[in-house]
């Protein structure tokens, strides 16, 4: 069996060109696609080689196979993420490359003089598709894996962005929240407020919600709770730009807003500070 293992080696080295030569010449145009038929095949081509070479390997249980294989996966989903390939078109390449690839397996059987047996085949079935297989496992692992880290990278820049504290006057500050406001988004609010109080040194800040068009309960609370962690470092709090349907739906909550200081616009929250403030001098 080793013999026709390293046959059947050989033979596939040896027509890797052709091998490759016949996937690529299966792409279709595809608009904006890594695979599409009008683009460089020539990354497309040392990468489908590569493939080839852990493959054919398998036959012959080679040592280094695995980390072949993991170093294959790493850099091509790599290059698959940067170039925003979707992992659908992948498995799609992968599934049009198995069946290239065995099509030349079947040309080996037609053309060798070696007795090959259906437990031959079998064998080589096993090998060969269990590690096709890992490859495209491998390959799916840590295309998630990157991806997971950019959307984490991407929305903590969002969330960053999306929360910042505008000084408007000595130790007075405004944060504006625009758009949805989920439990953890919420949570992030409160981490990066007290941070950015402390460093800008805020002892007045007026959170304004004119741009918040839904708030649960589970929000109101977090939005509650860095309010009164806030009041603990001595920072005072207005909340201003509540709209009348969250305001309405915070009644129905059972929210309570007694305690708060609550203005109905920011800049009405900002005109009162100043009277007060004309007031005193």
């Amino acid at each position: 069996m080793h013999d026709k293992n390293k046959a059947l080696y050989d033979y596939l080295i040896s027509h890797a060109n052709e091998i490759t030569d016949e996937w690529l010449g299966k792409r279709k145009y595809s608009k904006n696609s890594v695979y599409s038929l009008e683009k460089d095949a020539d990354y497309l081509r040392k990468t489908n080689q590569w493939v080839i070479q852990i493959l054919s390997s398998s036959l012959l249980d080679a040592p280094n196979t695995i980390i072949e294989l993991n170093e294959w996966a790493q850099k091509t989903a790599s290059e698959r993420v940067r170039t925003d390939t979707p992992i659908y078109e992948v498995i799609h390449q992968f599934k049009v490359f198995r069946n290239v690839f065995w099509d030349k397996i079947h040309s080996f059987v037609n053309d060798t003089t070696l007795q090959i047996t259906p437990s031959d085949i079998i064998e080589w079935e096993k090998k060969i598709n269990s590690t096709l297989d890992e490859v495209i496992e491998r390959f799916t692992e840590s295309y998630n894996e990157i991806t997971t880290t950019r959307l984490v990278a991407q929305e903590a820049l969002i969330n960053e962005l999306s929360s910042p504290i505008i000084p408007i006057a000595h130790e007075i500050g405004v944060l504006p929240l625009i758009g949805v406001i989920d439990t953890k988004r919420a949570k992030y609010i409160m981490e990066s407020t007290l941070q950015q109080c402390t460093s800008l040194k805020i002892s007045r800040l007026f959170i304004d919600l004119s741009g918040v068009a839904i708030m649960d309960t589970m929000v109101a609370q977090e939005i509650f709770q860095v309010i009164q962690t806030l009041k603990l470092i001595g920072v005072e709090t207005t909340l201003s730009g509540i709209r009348p349907e969250v305001a309405q739906t915070a009644v129905n909550l059972g929210i309570d807003f007694s305690n708060l200081s609550i203005s109905s616009t920011l800049q009405q929250a900002l005109m009162d500070l100043h009277l007060t403030a004309n007031k005193k001098t």
